[in-house]
């Protein structure tokens, strides 16, 4: 089967079910309503974190979990088929993994109350953001490296990728004095709508790799 969907899940997926779960919530007057991307009215937990977006947020991410291991597990694979070397693979790799694995924790305890819970949720979404990001930033790093030309691939798509993990370091690095400066709340949401967008947009750059190049991966009965 073609590798291509399941990058193309990993962008898509997140990504709608926050807005839906974004748009319920304003119909329900749980959250104000305003573009979130340029006013941060909002965060993305606060939309998805009332009944009913609650349910949706958790049946859609906890699955997407399992997406995004496969996800990095045939990047791993993809990078080794192209000529990539060295300890970075096994690093995206683990980093990948370790940040799916804290969407589990994020999406279990949000809206949960309790200091307790509260500091699950926390974790469960900076580790999330911050290892799944690296990540990417390591795979653009290496598909940079590789030697020779890409003719399926080309050399404008891994530029552009390591434009994408730029410009998130760029936008997590002005939230630390913007922060302190400015209403709080307001510039870290703006920082998290965005960086998120980033994010899964990132995946949707590999999924256009992934079908340009053809890839294909194979099930085997166990």
């Amino acid at each position: 089967m073609p590798a291509w969907p399941i990058a193309l899940a990993c962008c898509l997926l997140p990504t709608l079910v926050v807005f839906t779960c974004y748009g319920i919530s304003i119909s329900l007057d749980q959250v104000p309503r305003c573009v979130p991307f340029f006013e941060g009215c909002t965060s993305i937990s606060a939309a998805s974190r009332q009944l009913p977006s609650l349910h949706l947020f958790r049946a859609v991410m906890l699955p997407t979990t399992a997406l995004l291991l496969a996800y990095w597990l045939i990047a791993r694979t993809w990078l080794g088929l192209l000529g990539a070397r060295g300890p970075a693979r096994a690093w995206m790799t683990s980093l990948g993994i370790i940040g799916a694995i804290f969407l589990v924790l994020y999406a279990v305890f949000l809206g949960t109350d309790g200091p307790a819970y509260e500091l699950m949720r926390r974790y469960g979404v900076t580790v999330y953001f911050a290892f799944t990001a690296l990540a990417q930033i390591l795979l653009s790093a290496q598909l940079q490296r590789l030697p020779g030309h890409l003719p399926d691939v080309g050399r404008r798509l891994p530029a552009i990728k390591v434009g994408f993990g730029a410009a998130m370091l760029v936008i997590g690095l002005i939230n630390i004095p913007a922060a302190n400066f400015f209403d709080a709340d307001p510039v870290e949401n703006v920082v998290e709508w965005n960086f998120a967008l980033l994010m899964q947009g990132y995946f949707g750059l590999t999924a256009l790799a992934w079908y340009r190049g053809g890839l294909t991966i194979a099930l085997q009965r166990g």
